[in-house]
Parts: structure tokens; C-alpha cells; sequence
């Protein structure tokens, strides 16, 4: 029988499962404040669903890892998602939770890995901030503006998540 997960790892999980619960709400939100062309573009944010999804998997087997791969998913999501959605939809503000995730995810004894994350999230956030293009959607004159604020909101209530369920961990 495998060892249950340690504190951090035991986090990782049940914040990857909170992001991929969540996927299928986007859209419909962005349904609700912008309206069906927008949600149409959303959808495509579900995309990173299954790398979430393989997480609590990859956790059986190697905690490490695990603990690795959520960061470098959020990562990957959020840049996939400004692209989609534009940089002033707000996606960008992702990173925080991301960068916090590399943070508390490790102990000590790893503060190596935590560093190098932390490293190559600024690194991606500072080449790629202005540079994405144009969003894949026209969006209307007020259309980013509500995003952003969908957007803030979540990444905030995503970081108070982590902040909150990795505070008990050990």
C-alpha cells in the first residue's frame, strides 16, 4: 500500500484539484459578464484541464515531482491563457499564485528547486509581458476591463487558497 503524501504534497494535490474543478466555470462566468463570443474563446482555456488532472497521479509516485510539475502547469496555463485571452484581460496575474506555489511547495532542504521556479516564472513574466500580441477575440471597449476583474479576483482567491491550505501543511 503507497505511503500517504506528505503535507506539501498532500497541498499540491488538493490545489490542483481546486484549479481543475474550476476549469468548467470559466467559460461560463465569461458567458455571464461579457457574452457567448467571448466564452466561445474561454473553452480553449480548458486545454491545460488534464495536466492538472495528472498531478494527483504523478503525487503517487513521486511527491517531488509533483510538487515540481504544479507550478511549471500553472506556468504554462496562464501563458497559453494571455495569449488567448490578451495581456489586458488580466491572465497575467496568474504568475502570483504560480510563483507562490513554487515558494511553498518545498522545505528548506530544497530551496534550490523553490529558487530556480521562482527564477524562471520572473524570467518568463518579464520577456513575454508586452510581447504576447493581439488576443485572439476583438474584444468590445469594456470587455477587457471586466475580464481583468474576473481575473484578479481569481488569481486572488487562488492565492489565498494556497495560503490558507499550505499554511497547515508540513
Amino acid at each position: 500500500m503507497a505511503e500517504p503524501p506528505d503535507g506539501r504534497t498532500a497541498a499540491c494535490v488538493s490545489t490542483a484539484w481546486i484549479i481543475l474543478l474550476n476549469k468548467p466555470t470559466y467559460p461560463l462566468t465569461v458567458w455571464a459578464l461579457i457574452g457567448a463570443h467571448a466564452a466561445a474563446l474561454s473553452l480553449a482555456t480548458i486545454a491545460s484541464a488534464p495536466l492538472y488532472a495528472l498531478i494527483p497521479a504523478l503525487a503517487s509516485r513521486s511527491a517531488w515531482s509533483a510538487r515540481l510539475a504544479l507550478p511549471l502547469v500553472g506556468l504554462a496555463d496562464t501563458l497559453y491563457s494571455t495569449k488567448l485571452m490578451g495581456p489586458a484581460a488580466g491572465t497575467e496575474l496568474f504568475l502570483f499564485p504560480c510563483a507562490l506555489l513554487a515558494i511553498v511547495g518545498f522545505s528548506a532542504g530544497a530551496a534550490i528547486a523553490s529558487r530556480t521556479l521562482v527564477i524562471l516564472i520572473y524570467c518568463a513574466s518579464l520577456a513575454l509581458h508586452g510581447r504576447y500580441g493581439a488576443p485572439l477575440e476583438d474584444w468590445g471597449a469594456e470587455d477587457p476591463a471586466r475580464l481583468f476583474a474576473l481575473n484578479a479576483f481569481s488569481a486572488a482567491s487562488l492565492s489565498a487558497f494556497i495560503g490558507l491550505r499550505f499554511a497547515r501543511a508540513k
